[in-house]
């Protein structure tokens, strides 16, 4: 695999792999070591991101794949700049089948994830109609003008949702975890 092969129908894997502020900042590679990571970017793309720009237009993709090195680099520039690192590698999939330096699996949980917002569009818009219409294994809502989290495996089903609540210290989020079903119940009058 390289960098400009696509890896879906609107998308290449350098669009999954070479985004964000910490990967544009950092000068890391950034490249996925694993087959199974390749794989897996592929489908979160065809699979989530392909449907997302289907309907909606274009999106801005905000967080994607990320190499042990490029997680160093945000957990240091968060130290640098006293914020919490908004990652949690264990579970949030975006290193997608790597391994650590221990030969173990960073994320047990397979697949792949990406964060992404549409320009002028409200993420829960966004979040709403992916409850309705497609299948993930995660989705964490910010906020109507933040980027969206979202996860695929190949058992993906009905995934759960995380609606993130900021903390009163402006520092860290209170994660709220319901079905998905209950997501759509609980925010379809907000949108």
């Amino acid at each position: 695999m390289h960098l400009n092969d696509s890896c879906s129908k609107h998308f290449t894997y350098s669009d999954l792999i070479e985004c964000g502020e910490t990967f544009h900042g950092s000068g890391i590679g950034n490249l996925p070591q694993e087959p199974e990571s390749w794989q897996a970017l592929s489908v979160l793309a065809s699979e989530i991101l392909d449907p997302v720009v289907e309907h909606f237009g274009p999106l801005q993709l905000t967080y994607g794949f990320c190499s042990p090195e490029l997680a160093k680099a945000r957990r240091r520039f968060a130290r640098v700049h006293q914020t919490t690192p908004s990652i949690y590698p264990p579970s949030d999939q975006h290193a997608a089948h790597e391994y650590n330096d221990k030969g173990l699996r960073i994320c047990t949980r397979g697949g792949a994830a990406c964060d992404f917002i549409v320009p002028d569009i409200s993420s829960l818009n966004i979040a709403l109609w992916i409850g309705k219409h497609l299948l993930f294994d995660r989705l964490y809502y910010y906020a109507p003008d933040r980027p969206i989290h979202v996860s695929y495996t190949e058992a993906s089903g009905c995934g759960e949702v995380t609606v993130m609540k900021p903390k009163m210290t402006g520092r860290g989020y209170i994660p709220t975890t319901m079905a998905v079903s209950r997501f759509l119940e609980r925010f379809a009058d907000e949108s």
